[in-house]
């Protein structure tokens, strides 16, 4: 073998999978078309567009900078590549109230409004693709906002609020500071120093917002539901 040879191999082994796994894909979120409701096939005619409330675009940059992606997925695979469709509240809701199961797999409209699809790394902890739901049914009978408990939980993993985390604390996206009076009326309902009270920072209630945004419950257009169980809605 040619030192030529060699590196070229050399190239071509390293280059197609770069090319593969970040090129065409990066290409590909940069080009992404409007995709349109069909009268036949889903019963309503119009655009899709993807229902993101919250604030995605700061909060997925504290997402990927805090490494979020390392231990979390927003991936819900394909039927055939394992079965993260029937995992409990995975892949969306049910039953919604218009009667439409909205459980699907992930589509490049799910990413909407940030720069980087943060499908994540590994699984060392439960996918967060609709995490957002799932936060509801946590705080469900309580005074406990939605975002306040992924405050809570990003400060304190494992507090006595919910279920244990093997989640690290977040707290250097708070601030303890001394408690003035009745206090400044920002702070957690977590413990803290006497005198003290943990106050959320910016990056903290973006976060935040942001985790509560992913909710993958909005109907998406039969050309974009790759369930193998789909229906046309003169179907059903």
């Amino acid at each position: 073998m040619t030192f030529r040879t060699f590196s070229l191999g050399l190239l071509g082994t390293f280059s197609l999978p770069w090319l593969l796994i970040v090129v065409v894909p990066y290409a590909t979120m940069q080009r992404i078309q409007s995709v349109e409701f069909n009268e036949d096939d889903d019963g309503r005619t119009g655009p899709y567009v993807p229902a993101r409330p919250g604030r995605v675009t700061d909060g997925a940059a504290v997402y990927a900078a805090n490494g979020c992606y390392t231990c979390h997925t927003q991936l819900i695979r394909p039927t055939y590549a394992g079965t993260d469709m029937w995992r409990e509240d995975w892949a969306g809701v049910h039953v919604a109230a218009d009667n439409i199961d909205t459980r699907r797999e992930t589509s490049v409209f799910d990413f909407n409004g940030e720069a980087f699809a943060q499908i994540g790394l590994t699984r060392t902890g439960p996918d967060l693709s609709n995490v957002g739901h799932r936060a509801e049914s946590y705080v469900k009978g309580t005074e406990t906002t939605p975002e306040e408990w992924f405050l809570m939980h990003l400060y304190n993993p494992r507090g006595d609020f919910e279920y244990w985390s093997s989640c690290p604390s977040n707290g250097h996206l708070f601030k303890v500071q001394k408690k003035e009076g009745q206090g400044s009326g920002e702070a957690l309902a977590v413990k803290a120093r006497k005198g003290k009270e943990v106050v959320p920072t910016a990056a903290a209630r973006a976060l935040a917002s942001y985790l509560y945004s992913l909710q993958k419950d909005d109907q998406v257009p039969y050309s974009l539901n790759y369930r193998p169980d789909k229906k046309r809605a003169i179907e059903q």
